[in-house]
């Protein structure tokens, strides 16, 4: 058989990660020259050119004219980490901006009554706010939270604060565990505008429940996300007693 040898493209495309990853580029981190890179690598430049053109395609780099080509910011969420936004972007040396769409008070209906076991029209806090990382808009979240069991959250800043340390330590509503979906979806109009992408853009839709060390759900999201600038990533741990991989 014979041994697999990858394109001119993908091979630029894997020289140009392996760059940002040993020399630890953070987002907005300038890439060297093209000329300096194809000269370091041996590579025709227009290769090299194409190789980035299609990497700013995929969200990865993105270019400033006099200024050369820059990491693009990117957030990357790992499933079996339980905590904030912020929190997870400062994580990986970040810069998290928060701005509060809307807060308001809605009833339970079934579904949502099935979700924190509660009765029919009992009041839940509903909060959605646009998650900016580096700039850009990465992340629309929609949290619901009883109101009985963190009453007059909304004197709390909840731009400029950590959602669930409000939850914790002003309420002692500690985060334990917890349950993650994520499915793909398209932006309506009004999320495409939040998120300064084209409407019916792919986007992942993440629905997740956060439960305290009683098993009692403490918040329900429903969160759609930019699939061009957050990537999702998953731990796996090898199971010696069943023999088995899992997350």
């Amino acid at each position: 058989m014979e041994e697999y040898k990858p394109r001119p493209k993908e091979l630029a495309m894997e020289y140009l990660e392996a760059y940002i990853m040993e020399n630890n580029l953070k987002a907005n981190d300038k890439l060297p020259p093209e000329r300096e890179l194809s000269e370091m690598w041996g590579m025709n430049r227009i290769t090299l050119r194409s190789a980035i053109a299609s990497m700013e395609a995929a969200g990865r780099l993105y270019s400033v004219q006099g200024r050369g080509t820059m990491i693009a910011p990117r957030h990357t969420r790992t499933l079996q980490d339980l905590e904030g936004f912020s929190q997870s972007v400062s994580r990986y040396g970040g810069h998290c901006e928060t701005r509060l769409l809307s807060f308001s008070t809605v009833e339970c209906d079934k579904h949502l009554a099935q979700k924190f076991k509660r009765t029919l029209g009992e009041k839940l806090y509903r909060i959605s706010r646009l998650r900016i990382i580096e700039k850009t808009p990465m992340m629309i979240e929609n949290a619901f939270i009883p109101c009985i069991l963190a009453p007059e959250l909304e004197e709390h800043d909840l731009v400029k604060g950590s959602l669930y340390a409000i939850l914790e330590n002003v309420y002692g509503l500690k985060p334990d565990h917890g349950e993650e979906k994520t499915s793909i979806t398209a932006v309506n109009a009004e999320e495409a505008e939040y998120l300064e992408i084209k409407a019916d853009s792919p986007a992942f839709w993440i629905v997740s429940t956060t439960k305290d060390p009683d098993d009692r759900v403490i918040e329900y999201c429903r969160s759609i996300a930019r699939i061009d600038v957050v990537e999702m990533s998953s731990i796996l741990r090898w199971d010696y007693a069943g023999g088995k991989k899992h997350e």
